[in-house]
């Protein structure tokens, strides 16, 4: 779609990587705001930052530090034409649900908004869809995914990214351990771990999209709300990515999990069997559309440019 009413197209800051091509976004973080972006058909710029880069760079564009956790994180946008009263310094938001909020405002009549009317419910379906998915990757919700991905994390990041990955993410272990053994010594045991909060996000899922067709607020669809994308939708494929991103034989389990055609020796008796799993559903619509593979055109902003 174009945008005659912008004179610059929004310029999006991503985490770099060794990865290759459109394969090089791998946070789950930044590629809530990546494929937002591509959902919603919006032509942007694209510019990767080296994780000790990110903080010198946000700081002189006047972006206020987090109050928690990270001081300087991205995703991040830079629009000074569209940021001037919103933000300080006003020229780049940082924080992918802040972003998602401006995204459907300049762009209100795309066939993708991360928080479709009525909002109060969208907005409580992302807290909903984000709980379930944090219970399976996050240790702040008890996920144990963590264990699985972050050793893998170190070796996909440029030189002076991973140094810093490694350096910043010890410091915040309880034993100072580098994330590289954050995992098990048995991977087969995080695996399990894990495998109850999947199997409970595929009922969330299920009932979610069951209830949302009923109640005629979409047509039938693969997504939360039926063929509705929205940023819980969102959230999920960006999980995915990262579990890609990680090895493309992780993501093949993970989307598996729960599924009829499962190794037999993964599950247990008595669990719910899906023919085929609702992740995989978003997962496949995703690629379809070509959400997880468009890109920007390259650009690249420095500390204080205009």
């Amino acid at each position: 779609m174009s945008s005659p009413e912008f004179t610059e197209k929004i310029h999006f800051l991503d985490i770099s990587s060794k990865l290759p091509g459109y394969k090089q976004c791998w946070s789950p973080n930044t590629l809530k705001t990546r494929l937002l972006l591509n959902a919603k058909g919006i032509p942007y710029t694209e510019q990767y930052v080296s994780y000790p880069d990110i903080a010198p760079l946000l700081k002189s564009y006047g972006v206020t530090p987090n109050e928690s956790g990270f001081t300087f994180t991205l995703p991040a946008i830079y629009h000074p034409e569209t940021l001037k009263d919103v933000v300080p310094g006003g020229k780049v938001m940082t924080e992918s649900i802040a972003i998602a909020h401006h995204l459907d405002k300049l762009y209100p009549s795309t066939a993708v908004q991360a928080f479709p009317e009525p909002k109060d419910q969208s907005e409580a379906l992302w807290k909903d869809a984000e709980h379930h998915l944090r219970a399976i990757v996050f240790p702040a919700e008890q996920g144990k995914g963590f264990r699985l991905l972050m050793p893998r994390i170190p070796p996909i990041l440029d030189d002076r990214g991973s140094e810093y990955f490694i350096r910043t993410r010890a410091a915040t272990h309880p034993e100072h351990l580098s994330p590289l053994q954050w995992g098990s010594e048995n991977p087969e045991d995080d695996w399990k771990a894990i495998r109850p909060s999947v199997l409970a996000y595929l009922k969330f899922h299920e009932s979610t999209r069951s209830a949302a067709i009923a109640a005629g607020q979409a047509q039938e669809g693969p997504f939360l709300w039926g063929s509705k994308a929205t940023m819980g939708d969102i959230y999920l494929a960006s999980t995915l990515v990262w579990f890609r991103s990680a090895g493309e034989e992780m993501l093949d389990r993970f989307l598996a999990i729960g599924e009829k055609d499962e190794r037999a020796s993964r599950k247990s008796e008595g669990e719910e069997v899906w023919e085929k799993s609702p992740i995989r559903g978003v997962w496949e619509a995703f690629g379809k559309e070509g959400w997880l593979e468009a890109v920007g055109e390259p650009r690249e902003i420095v500390h204080g440019d205009a």
